[in-house]
């Protein structure tokens, strides 16, 4: 019995194998492994922090010593152009004005005279010689303009009878002397008053333009290179943080080679590239790098401001600065002759003035009234002046949606039609009491492919009423490329109006 006792309390062999499993387990796998994932959550937060350490170090670095180490290491940093707009307010605080000493204007300002009266004193008697007959005849003869000779002798001492000559009186011309006291003539001081004004007006925005050069190169017949230049007036228009922005015409830079470009206040010429244009509108964007510009340059820089469209009125005294006469010191001032000029262009009109100045066959400026905000751009391909004599100008104030487009890059979206204002008769008649009509619907465009043809009248786009050109424009002005336009038109049949739709999808010029 005791034998079977001691049996049963020993322990199983299994057990104390398994015991020691899991002991072995605890301590060299378990503790083990908790041990490896410590580790590696401690390196973990380890290269976090060096890599936060290194950021904030190499940021500091390159903040203190950016611009010198991208030079050094020759590192291309992308620019980013920022949204620009046409200026139509100036700032309440102006730009400071160039360091520089302007070369000073020719003045033409009539000199005032002396407020005092000045006295003329007689010569003293004592050195007058007293005149003889002889001296005296020679005298006259003299004043007369006849050669002088010497006196004959006398009858008495050649014996000789000599008719008696009796020379011509000459009048006396006393010099005029003007009476300082007398008042000027009111057309005078008018006249005054208004070259004052037009040279400080002048002088205020000359800092606006700038003269551009476009230069064509290429082999003459004999094998050798050439340079040509053809030279336009630009202006300032403003900056996108890469490039400063310069409109000027199109057709003067349609074929060079690269463009050049000299500001107002710096005899340097600085390399430029047409940035964007439109053919239709005859505009050229002309853009320099901010990072090509002498020291200070950019910062004193002028940018011009555009008018409004009640600015434009006749008889209003503007001047216009650029190449007036093809040479770009020249300055041409007067009044506008008429400001309601109307020129359909394509998706467009053109709405253009013209001064009372005689036209110079290569001018090209810009006008500005005496408060200097621009008014208008000459000349401009499409305008078909019918007195050729007198300057026509594009009304800019109208074209600002487009010229900011323009600025940012884009380009006008593409309708297809030059249109005008719906005709009297047709208005007189009653059928139709707003559109606008179509004069030409240009072969293999948007709206040529939808269908519309000349003499069609659109009355609705996208279910608006269409009053006029300028809300056509306004709608594309915000449509953007590929997007479909619901068009509502009247299609004149010989038994009448017949109200027609298309849908136009718009692409780009």
């Amino acid at each position: 019995m005791s034998d079977f006792t001691e049996f049963d309390e020993k322990p199983k062999s299994g057990e104390n194998d398994k015991t020691d499993e899991q002991q072995f387990i605890t301590e060299k796998i378990i503790n083990k492994r908790k041990k490896r994932w410590l580790r590696r959550f401690i390196t973990f937060l380890f290269v976090i922090v060096c890599a936060i350490t290194f950021g904030v170090l190499a940021r500091f670095f390159f903040l203190i010593s950016g611009e010198p180490l991208i030079n050094i290491l020759g590192l291309e940093v992308p620019l980013t152009r920022e949204q620009v707009s046409t200026l139509t307010e100036k700032t309440p605080t102006p730009t400071p004005k160039p360091t520089f000493t302007p070369t000073p204007k020719p003045s033409v300002t009539p000199k005032l005279l002396p407020t005092r009266i000045v006295e003329t004193q007689a010569p003293d008697a004592t050195q007058i010689p007293t005149p003889t007959p002889e001296t005296t005849a020679a005298v006259t003869m003299e004043a007369a303009g006849t050669p002088t000779e010497k006196p004959a002798a006398s009858p008495a001492a050649t014996g000789e009878v000599t008719p008696e000559f009796t020379p011509s009186p000459v009048p006396s011309v006393t010099p005029a002397i003007e009476d300082p006291n007398k008042e000027k003539d009111p057309y005078e001081r008018f006249i005054d008053e208004y070259m004052n004004e037009v040279r400080e007006a002048a002088q205020s925005v000359s800092g606006t333009i700038v003269s551009v050069a476009g230069v064509i190169t290429g082999i003459n017949y004999a094998g050798d290179n050439y340079e040509s230049r053809t030279y336009t007036a630009g202006l300032i228009m403003g900056q996108d943080g890469v490039d400063v922005l310069i409109l000027t015409d199109y057709a003067k830079l349609e074929n060079v080679s690269w463009v050049e470009v000299t500001f107002s206040d710096n005899e340097k010429v600085f390399t430029g590239e047409i940035y964007n244009y439109d053919v239709d509108m005859g505009f050229a964007i002309v853009g320099v790098a901010i990072s090509s510009l002498d020291e200070g340059m950019f910062e004193t820089m002028e940018y011009g401001v555009l008018c409004k469209t009640e600015d434009i009125t006749n008889w209003t005294p503007v001047f216009e600065l650029g190449r007036t006469e093809d040479y770009p010191e020249a300055l041409a001032f007067g009044f506008i002759n008429t400001s309601d000029n109307v020129e359909p262009a394509r998706d467009s009109q053109i709405k253009y003035f013209t001064t009372q100045w005689m036209h110079m066959t290569d001018a090209k400026g810009f006008v500005f009234n005496m408060d200097g905000y621009v008014l208008g751009m000459e000349f401009h391909p499409q305008i078909n002046n019918p007195n050729e004599e007198r300057p026509s100008f594009i009304s800019l104030c109208e074209l600002k949606d487009e010229l900011d487009i323009l600025l940012n890059g884009g380009k006008r979206v593409q309708f297809g039609i030059k249109a005008s204002a719906l005709p009297r008769i047709i208005k007189e008649r009653g059928d139709i009491s707003n559109g606008i009509y179509l004069n030409q619907v240009i072969a293999r465009s948007p709206a040529y492919n939808a269908g519309l043809r000349v003499g069609d009248i659109i009355i609705e786009i996208n279910g608006e009423a269409i009053m006029g050109v300028d809300r056509f424009m306004d709608i594309l002005s915000n449509a953007s490329v590929s997007q479909a336009l619901n068009v509502v038109y009247f299609r004149n049949y010989p038994d009448g109006l017949k109200r027609m739709t298309a849908h136009v999808i718009l692409t780009t010029n």
